[in-house]
Order: structure tokens, then C-alpha cells, then sequence
């Protein structure tokens, strides 16, 4: 089981996450743009930016002084099982001394809470717009009723995130 997880990440990390073995590509299955608060569980050390964006019509920005963990948005009218999740996001950075990725909690009802990193492509120092994702993988009879989506700044600088997309597709 171990080795097909990272098999498969390594797949979708070097296919940007448009195809797995099964030919399908991932299906939108929620998108927040980020040119508004609406939906936002963040409050402190974030603040939108009009004038800094993957899409120009604005974006996220983290401030961070220190290592912190910025909930970002909580998704639950989720009706998945037997497939792959994928937490997809346009990132940049600017003077990070550490790291930032993306960090995805999945629910599942009477088992408990799950996390996917993608630590295979942290962001780190100043780096122009990247698109980041990080997959989790639901087997059957597995449906979660809470998705969390997160952006993970192990350090201190300014971490710019855009167009969050979660995704499903076929597991392979």
C-alpha cells in the first residue's frame, strides 16, 4: 500500500496532476479563487492582495513571523469514496527562510482525521507563481464528511497563495 502511495504521488507530482494510470483527469470538484474573504477561516496574519496574483483579480497574502499553519477553507457536502483528492493551489514566495506547502485534514466518521503534505515540493525562499498539489487517497467505503485545507509556513517571510482547486479523479 505504501509503495502504490508514492508511486502514485510521484505520478501526479511529475504529471502536474492531470492524469493517473486510469487515463482520467482529475474532475473540479471545489474552487475558491482567493480575490475575496468569503469562506476564509483565517483571521490573523492574512490579508487579501489586489496587486499581487496568479490570476490578476487577487490573492492571499501570509505574513508570517514565525512558523505557523493558516486554516484556509473547510469543505462538507463532500459525497466521495474510491478515488483521490486533490488540494491544488498556485503559490509564490518572497524571502521565506523555511518552507510552505500545502497541508489537506480529511474526516472520516468513526475512523478519524487524516493529512496529506506536499513536502515532495515545498516553496522556500523567493519563488515566482508554482503551482502546488498534494494528493490523499480514499478507499472504498471511505467517505469523508470534513475536508481542511491548509497552507503550512515552516518559517519566516511572505507566502502569496491563489485559485485553490480541490479535485477528485479515479484512484488508479
Amino acid at each position: 500500500m505504501q509503495i502504490r502511495y508514492w508511486i502514485v504521488t510521484l505520478l501526479i507530482a511529475v504529471t502536474g496532476c492531470s492524469q493517473t494510470r486510469t487515463g482520467e483527469p482529475p474532475v473540479p470538484f471545489k474552487h475558491f479563487a482567493l480575490d475575496n474573504t468569503e469562506g476564509l477561516r483565517a483571521s490573523a496574519g492574512v490579508t487579501l492582495d489586489a496587486l499581487v496574483s496568479s490570476d490578476g483579480k487577487g490573492s492571499l497574502r501570509v505574513d508570517a513571523p514565525e512558523p505557523m499553519t493558516v486554516p484556509l477553507f473547510e469543505v462538507t457536502d463532500v459525497s466521495i469514496e474510491d478515488a483521490v483528492l486533490i488540494y491544488q493551489a498556485s503559490m509564490q514566495t518572497e524571502a521565506l527562510n523555511g518552507q510552505a506547502y500545502l497541508e489537506m485534514w480529511v474526516r472520516i466518521p468513526d475512523k478519524g482525521e487524516f493529512f496529506s503534505r506536499g513536502l515532495d515540493r515545498p516553496l522556500t525562499g523567493t519563488m515566482s507563481w508554482a503551482t502546488v498539489a498534494t494528493p490523499f487517497f480514499l478507499e472504498a467505503g471511505q467517505k469523508p464528511d470534513l475536508i481542511r485545507l491548509n497552507l503550512v509556513v515552516n518559517g519566516k517571510g511572505k507566502v502569496w497563495i491563489d485559485d485553490i482547486n480541490l479535485m477528485r479523479q479515479p484512484r488508479p
